[in-house]
């Protein structure tokens, strides 16, 4: 698990990741030495409260972020025990993060359902080269579609974004295919001429 670990840690503004269970700890470690046992148990006992909460609601909760004054702390719950914590610089672009973790949350399950490494043939080691360079590929061109967006339509593109970003890995797991989704979700919030503008724009780098 720590080779999808990394797919997660070289992304812009994340220190470290861990995936947590309260029966084990850590399963997998790589948290900056600030965090103690005892505090990914509280942050990992928050987390947990959080997500019991939504389901009371008959809200799935996708991924949680804890703001502390040096890290934000994204989360998500892979099973009933078993959490991936995430260390953020405290600016990092939460909506990115998401959206990479809920591309590679699928590979994480299945890893912890098999509860051991599979064997690293070299098959399936180039089948996983392919997802990662996907996700980061994924991850950069959101951010130039983010940057399009702000220059058409200025400070309210961070809200726009974020919220459509949020509904977008909602509906299915987020990748390079869906990109023309989002993109019209985007469109739709930002009137004829305005939209018109960022398409043109994003045009330029997505694949065609």
């Amino acid at each position: 698990m720590k080779d999808v670990l990394k797919e997660i840690d070289v992304l812009p503004g994340v220190v470290g990741s861990c995936i947590y269970s309260k029966e084990r700890g850590q399963v997998c470690s790589g948290l900056p030495p600030s965090f103690t046992d005892e505090s990914i148990l509280t942050i990992a006992n928050r987390v947990t409260r959080l997500v019991q909460m939504g389901v009371m609601v008959d809200m799935d909760v996708q991924t949680i972020a804890l703001r502390y004054d040096m890290y934000t702390i994204m989360a998500m719950s892979l099973d009933g025990d078993t959490l991936l914590l995430i260390a953020c610089e405290s600016r990092s672009n939460c909506s990115l993060i998401a959206t990479t973790i809920s591309m590679l949350a699928g590979e994480l399950q299945s890893r912890l359902a098999k509860d051991s490494t599979p064997s690293p043939d070299r098959k399936e080691t180039t089948g996983k080269a392919g997802d990662g360079n996907e996700a980061e590929r994924t991850a950069s061109l959101l951010k130039q579609v983010r940057g399009a967006l702000a220059f058409v339509v200025g400070p309210m593109a961070d809200m726009v974004f974020d919220d459509n970003v949020a509904l977008w890995t909602q509906k299915k797991p987020a990748g390079l295919s869906r990109l023309p989704e989002l993109i019209e979700m985007l469109a739709g919030e930002i009137g004829d001429d305005s939209a018109a503008e960022f398409k043109e724009k994003v045009n330029v780098f997505l694949p065609k």
